[in-house]
């Protein structure tokens, strides 16, 4: 399955999150679901490796349910999905991938969650917000959490977060 609407983009190397290998995988499954999915039509493949990945897993869903007779006898529609245990495969080794993605992410969102208003002098949440956001049970957490990921707590977005 190809989208022949749009000229496919050949994959952009992203470093040190994504080697030859996995941009290979990335760009296959995105050939193979871009007609399925708009957002993943929309944008460079390397910013959809997580909707690439959903994809693939609608559609071993998919398969499952309708593959099952219940189904079939419920809706009386028979339906045989392709088996595609090669982008099953391609999407477990993309996982790691989408990990750095979103860790990359999570650095910087919470950077710019403690990063000062230039309108109050505050830092733009607080940590009971940060906490309650991330779904933690403590501004001590929430601490912690920022800095694993950034750096000291405390410190401005103007270069101080970063550890030494």
């Amino acid at each position: 399955m190809t989208n022949t609407d749009k000229p496919t983009r050949p994959p952009r190397r992203v470093p040190y999150v994504m080697d030859e290998e996995q941009a290979e995988l990335l760009a296959r499954l995105a050939g193979r679901y871009a007609s399925v999915l708009p957002e993943v039509r929309d944008h460079a493949p390397e910013a959809s490796v997580p909707v690439l990945l959903h994809a693939v897993h609608a559609h071993q869903a998919r398969r499952l349910i309708e593959s099952d007779p219940r189904w079939q006898k419920a809706t009386g529609r028979v339906v045989e999905l392709e088996d595609r245990a090669d982008d099953v495969a391609a999407a477990l080794a993309l996982l790691r991938v989408a990990r750095a993605d979103l860790d990359g992410l999570e650095f910087a969102l919470l950077l710019a969650a403690r990063s000062i208003s230039t309108s109050t002098g505050k830092p733009l949440l607080t940590f009971k917000k940060i906490a309650a956001a991330l779904g933690v049970e403590s501004e001590q957490a929430a601490q912690g959490r920022y800095r694993r990921k950034v750096g000291r707590p405390n410190a401005t977005s103007s270069g101080a977060d970063g550890t030494p």
